[in-house]
């Protein structure tokens, strides 16, 4: 198995004495069909007082029929937590179904909500497993909880900076928040910081098809810590929007993290290009470096990235790809988005947004988007920028930044 890279410009040239802004898309594919690779897979419930009813009868039906979807060699950490965090089961067998099934309904109801001591318990366990030589291709992630946090440490940039700490180590993750009272930004940022989705639901009967979907969709995998490297001309810019980038010599790294069979992530950034002079300008160049499921490194051959630059180009010729452009613009926006969604925005630019939005998610043909979409703009039209509103459109903005599409 093995990753395709395929970058992309969204202008077909440049022009001649002007600083240029050139939008692109690389896309990372899984090449080639993978056999089912051993996962570890931690679960957390939130077990507080406020799950009572439909909630927690669901996620615990959830994480129990997820059980019967994994590979029979696939292990589970499963938690429950409110004010203290208990280890339901510790690298157990998926095998062992019943003993765990059994462990899993059991789980009893308590005061309190401590997402922090949680994450810290999720670190430690996997730390301790790699310590003593356990072997899993991959860390998957999976939590519901419907509040925020009341006990241990409640500051937002700890529990965030855990998150990060516990997202070097995972592979994907779905972070679900259920009802109206837990604080959505706060669970964006664990599920960006664990290379994974924040999901809104408002109905709980919907978490056994979300935990079932990510057992089946991420169960392959296809290469691991796939790493991009970007270098571009002297004297030009490069931003990436929707993946950690780090500055390295000649140009960026940008960590896209694993990839599944069959699977795509576009990463999405752009060039700032200095004035250039009328010829084929050489834009930049895109390599790669991933390791197989052998545990052995590879890389890809930098792939060259070229404009002609023209000193006067006729007016009726675009300078754009429409299509990519609109790609481009809908990850850039939600990426945007996501950073000043509690700022300065005001609810004219929500609409407007959510419009370039919909317009963006119909032309690239993005219909599972486009659908959430117009189900926000129309919700938003009844009842204002109401507290669900913000909780579904963060939950589509979680999704178009992760580059990761159904």
């Amino acid at each position: 198995m093995s990753i395709a890279v395929e970058p992309k410009l969204a202008k077909i040239f440049i022009v001649e004495d002007k600083i240029e802004t050139i939008p692109f898309i690389v896309r990372v594919k899984g090449v080639g069909s993978s056999q089912d690779t051993r996962s570890l897979y931690a679960v957390a419930i939130d077990a507080s007082w406020s799950m009572d009813g439909a909630k927690i009868f669901r996620a615990k039906e959830a994480t129990i029929q997820m059980l019967k979807n994994l590979s029979s060699e696939d292990l589970v950490n499963i938690y429950s937590f409110n004010n203290k965090v208990e280890r339901i089961a510790y690298m157990a067998k998926v095998s062992n179904y019943e003993t765990i099934a059994d462990s899993v309904a059991s789980i009893k109801l308590g005061g309190g909500t401590n997402i922090y001591g949680l994450l810290k318990q999720i670190y430690r366990d996997y730390i301790e497993m790699k310590n003593s030589n356990g072997k899993v291709d991959s860390f998957k992630l999976v939590m519901v909880t419907d509040g925020v946090p009341t006990t241990g440490v409640k500051d937002e940039t700890k529990i965030a900076e855990m998150a990060k700490k516990l997202g070097e180590n995972v592979s994907i993750s779905l972070i679900i928040g259920v009802g109206s009272d837990y604080n959505e930004k706060l669970l964006m940022n664990i599920a960006t910081s664990t290379r994974g989705f924040f999901e809104h639901l408002s109905n709980p009967s919907k978490i056994p098809s979300m935990f079932n979907n990510i057992a089946s969709r991420y169960r392959g995998l296809c290469v691991k810590n796939v790493k991009l490297f970007v270098r571009s001309l002297p004297g030009a810019s490069i931003y990436i929007y929707n993946r950690p980038a780090y500055a390295v010599r000649g140009g960026i790294e940008v960590d896209v993290g694993d990839v599944y069979s069959n699977e795509t992530i576009d990463i999405v950034g752009e060039v700032v290009l200095p004035p250039q002079k009328k010829g084929l300008i050489h834009i930049a160049s895109i390599s790669a470096s991933y390791t197989d499921t052998k545990e052995v490194s590879r890389e890809i051959s930098p792939l060259p990235l070229s404009l002609p630059c023209l000193s006067k180009p006729s007016i009726e010729y675009l300078d754009i790809d429409e299509k990519l452009f609109k790609e481009f613009n809908m990850v850039k926006m939600a990426s945007l988005l996501a950073k000043d969604l509690y700022g300065k925005s005001s609810i004219v630019d929500i609409k407007k947004i959510i419009e370039e939005l919909a317009n963006a998610t119909l032309t690239v043909d993005r219909r599972d988007l486009y659908s959430r979409t117009i189900d926000i703009r129309a919700q938003l039209e009844q009842e204002g920028f109401s507290p669900e509103v913000v909780k579904k459109l963060i939950s589509l903005v979680s999704r178009i930044v992760s580059g990761r599409f159904e």
